[in-house]
């Protein structure tokens, strides 16, 4: 099927169906008219700003439907529209909107000879319905950053890190002392996270801690690599991005690392971010403050769905906030940044010391909300085990 001079697209909640055929080289149009109901407008806006910035000079205009309900009302208003542009090649994206909307849009399309087609996320296939040739593959890829604004939010990514030889070997050396490291490496979490707060970035360990062996042989591995200094019962982290580092920000690289190797053995594995700030729903309109704050750890797209990954040093069987645990209260994040990308959006928990994944009630939890959860000895094959439950064939 040929480029056509416009797409008139149906406007959802799932902005990637109308995306990635106007990315896309091979289809992209001269204009996109986004069609949209009253509740939709700010998707449509959403989705007008990442067309606009990737594909600048092209047109995009928007076509105002009345009730997404009234099928007679929505079939008048898109025979007019084809009225209008009696001469126009107007190609129609039927995949978004509400049932009944297209269902309007197609019988509309179909009566006055218009293509129709439809985009299948599983496969990123573009199939044209009334033809007998088989789907054409799409071959336009999101960025993070590009999937979330398209899903109307405001986006702020961090640079990503270059991780020195050393801070490698630190960390492949607590990946390794998984089962023994966990109790003191929680130890240090709050240490740095007491740091935090102080200017000069110092705290000072009780006596208990100053005399505990594991603790002091976790420290001795920071210090090692540069990241702190200990002096009697004081330590002194190097930066802010020392004491990151050392406050969980280990894990976060080691599985931003795992996934950057990974691409070369995944083709739709295309983009890989950590440190993402997001507010839900973009600025307040009456203040042009952000909303909602939060920050995706690990986040990267695999065949143009968004897959979020938490990750957790601390111990999660400790209480949180009210009656909830730590544990629990990471599994509500991770419920609520599911919203961020569309139905399709995947999510998982990497616990480095296991506490998610002993809990029944827990595992229970994130298996209804689809959450994946790896923690644990499963961490020396992190990627053997993003591999088996995100990446295989058919996935």
């Amino acid at each position: 099927m040929p480029a056509h001079h416009t797409h008139l697209c149906l406007v959802s909640a799932q902005a990637t169906p109308n995306l990635l055929p106007v990315l896309d080289e091979a289809w992209r149009p001269r204009k996109v008219v986004l069609a949209c109901s009253s509740q939709m407008k700010q998707e449509a806006t959403a989705l007008r700003a990442v067309i606009q910035t990737k594909c600048p000079g092209l047109t995009v205009e928007t076509l105002e439907l009345p009730n997404a309900y009234d099928y007679a009302a929505l079939s008048d208003t898109f025979l007019n529209y084809l009225a209008e542009h009696p001469t126009e090649d107007i190609a129609l994206n039927v995949t978004g909107g509400t049932k009944l909307m297209a269902v309007a849009a197609q019988e509309v399309f179909r009566a006055e000879n218009k293509p129709v087609f439809y985009v299948n996320v599983e496969s990123d296939e573009v199939l044209v319905l009334g033809q007998k040739a088989a789907s054409q593959p799409l071959r336009a890829k999101l960025k993070v950053h590009e999937m979330l604004r398209a899903h109307g939010h405001t986006v702020t990514t961090q640079e990503q890190p270059q991780v020195s030889r050393e801070l490698r070997d630190l960390t492949a050396r607590l990946i390794d002392h998984v089962a023994s490291a966990g109790r003191a490496l929680g130890t240090v979490n709050a240490l740095a996270r007491a740091a935090r707060d102080n200017p000069a970035l110092r705290v000072e360990l009780t006596p208990a801690q100053y005399d505990s062996r594991s603790l002091s042989d976790i420290i001795a591995l920071f210090a090692d690599a540069g990241l702190l200094r200990q002096t009697g019962q004081v330590l002194v982290f190097k930066n802010e991005e020392a004491r990151f580092f050392v406050n969980g920000g280990w894990l976060e690289s080691h599985v931003f690392e795992a996934l950057q190797s990974l691409r070369a053995q995944h083709e739709g594995l295309t983009d890989v971010a950590m440190g993402v700030r997001v507010s839900f729903g973009g600025p307040d309109a009456r203040n042009g403050k952000s909303r909602d704050k939060n920050e995706i750890d690990v986040a990267f797209l695999y065949r143009n769905t968004l897959h979020l990954i938490e990750c957790k040093t601390a111990n999660l069987a400790q209480g949180g906030k009210g009656d909830d645990n730590k544990a629990t209260e990471a599994l509500y994040k991770m419920e609520s940044l599911l919203k961020l990308g569309g139905i399709r959006t995947r999510g998982m928990v990497v616990d480095y010391r296991g506490q998610l994944a002993s809990s029944e009630a827990d595992r229970q939890r994130a298996q209804e909300a689809g959450i994946a959860i790896v923690s644990g000895a499963a961490l020396k094959d992190l990627k053997g085990a993003i591999s088996r439950l995100w990446l295989s064939k058919g996935q």
